[in-house]
């Protein structure tokens, strides 16, 4: 498989690519290509949180739970939790995603298992759709594609080095197809992978508005106006004498 350095390098020069992309093509602003290129880079990691051993791995941790509290912020502004609330909010984030994450993970995953694979490539741009705070959809797409992006580079990476050549013949190694897979050898991993983008995508659609939500009424298409006024109390006309009673 490949290792630490060549992932973090093609997913930089993916991110390099993406951020000329954002900017030339898509007419995003330089911080919003910024901010995606960063993210691009640094999801190259990101299917390695199920290992358990490695400097890479502990930093690749520190990142994440760095970057989550920052998305975290974006929303409680916007909801308006400010102050020392807000950077509660913050801390705690911080520390479950970076010590009690950590161990969760340690419990329940196993090295090239389904957080190597096309349903957590998923799953992890979703989860980014979600928690990037934008009013503009494009530019939530654009941070959810750059994830998407590091992510696949990764997969890929990694079966290309399951491939294998003696100058004479080409072989694969125990490792060759367990990046780049839609379901995994563990039927209770699968399930619960494929429930969660199943959610997921239910909610990326919904927040999209691509899915109406059912808690709101649509407006009726026709307003009936009528002058029938059965039940209104008697009145009188301003400008009419005062023994003048009209119903």
């Amino acid at each position: 498989m490949a290792a630490y350095r060549e992932h973090i390098t093609v997913s930089g020069a993916l991110g390099l690519a993406y951020w000329f992309a954002s900017v030339s093509l898509m007419s995003f602003s330089l911080t919003q290509a910024t901010i995606a290129s960063i993210l691009t880079w640094l999801s190259g990691m990101l299917p390695d949180l199920d290992s358990q051993s490695g400097k890479p791995v502990r930093e690749l941790f520190g990142l994440t739970a760095a970057v989550a509290p920052l998305l975290l912020l974006q929303h409680t502004n916007s909801l308006g939790i400010s102050g020392d609330r807000a950077m509660l909010f913050a801390l705690l984030l911080y520390g479950s995603v970076r010590y009690g994450g950590a161990a969760v993970l340690a419990k329940v995953t196993v090295h090239r298992g389904m957080f190597h694979s096309i349903p957590a490539l998923l799953i992890a741009a979703e989860l980014t759709f979600l928690g990037y705070h934008s009013p503009e959809t494009r530019v939530r797409l654009l941070m959810a594609g750059g994830v998407a992006l590091g992510f696949l580079s990764h997969l890929v990476l990694d079966e290309m080095y399951s491939v294998q050549w003696d100058g004479t013949r080409i072989r694969l190694n125990k490792f060759a197809g367990s990046a780049i897979k839609f379901y995994g050898k563990n039927s209770l991993a699968n399930g619960l992978t494929l429930g969660l983008l199943m959610f997921f995508t239910y909610a990326s659609l919904s927040s999209a508005g691509l899915i109406p939500d059912p808690t709101v009424q649509p407006a009726p298409d026709v307003l009936e106006i009528s002058g029938d006024l059965d039940d209104a109390p008697f009145y009188r006309m301003a400008d009419e004498p005062k023994d003048t009673i009209l119903r």
